[in-house]
This record gives structure tokens, sequence and C-alpha cells, in this order.
């Protein structure tokens, strides 16, 4: 269970003017976890590092880190022998740490005018247009 959040460091780059026009943008979102260190016997501390990059244009990256609390002994065990989340937890700590990072990053790319890093809504009952010819 996450019990504490905190990013402590954020970088961002636009790489072309503000004024270019930008027909597409592909913008992949990333997050890794770092390290992983016990903080007690039923804590660890979860370092992370979170990056939205903008096929050529800019990029938006983040660290910090997570204390989480439960079974310490899996945890620890799976990440010094395999270097990787236990499974039956990886869906809550990268959800943590996107769902947390997502926010900053779309408040910071409005700053330096990039689009935010999230995906367009669907447009709901639209029908394809049909081929011309």
């Amino acid at each position: 269970m996450i019990k504490f959040f905190q990013i402590s460091s954020i970088e961002a780059k636009r790489y072309i003017r503000a004024d270019t026009l930008i027909p597409e943008v592909k913008i992949d979102t990333n997050s890794t976890v770092t390290e992983i260190r016990v903080l007690d016997k039923n804590q660890v501390e979860i370092t992370f590092r979170f990056s939205a990059s903008y096929s050529g244009i800019g990029f938006i990256a983040m660290e910090g880190s997570i204390i989480w609390e439960g079974n310490v002994q899996r945890m620890e065990n799976e990440w010094k022998n395999k270097h990787n989340l236990p499974e039956e937890y990886v869906q809550e700590i990268h959800a943590a740490i996107i769902n947390n990072c997502i926010i900053e990053a779309i408040i910071i790319s409005k700053e330096i005018r990039l689009p935010p890093p999230i995906p367009p809504p669907v447009q709901l009952g639209q029908k394809p247009k049909p081929p011309e010819g």
C-alpha cells in the first residue's frame, strides 16, 4: 500500500521554437523503478523515474520516491534476485507513479508549450468517413 509519494526532481525541455507548427506528435510515457531500499520490517522506499518523450520536439522527466507498506521481505527478495518488482505489486506501484506524475507533466507541458502527455479523448458516435473514389 502506498503511504507517501514525492517528486524530488523535474526537468523539461522544448527543442524547437514554440511558434513552429507540429502536425502530429508521438508522445511516449514511461515509468521505471530505479531502487528499492528497506526502511523497516513493514516499509520500503521505492525510487523512480518518469518520462514523457515528444518525438524530437521535447521531453519532461521526473524523479521521486514512494514509501510502500506491505510484504517487505518479498519485495526485497524479488528486487535483489531479479531486479524486478513482485508481479502482484507492479500495477499498484506503476499506477501511483504514472497517475501522480502525469498531473504534474500536464502543468509543465503547458508552461513549455508542449501538448499534454495524455491521449486525446475518443469521439463516440462518430462514424468513420467512407473512402473516396
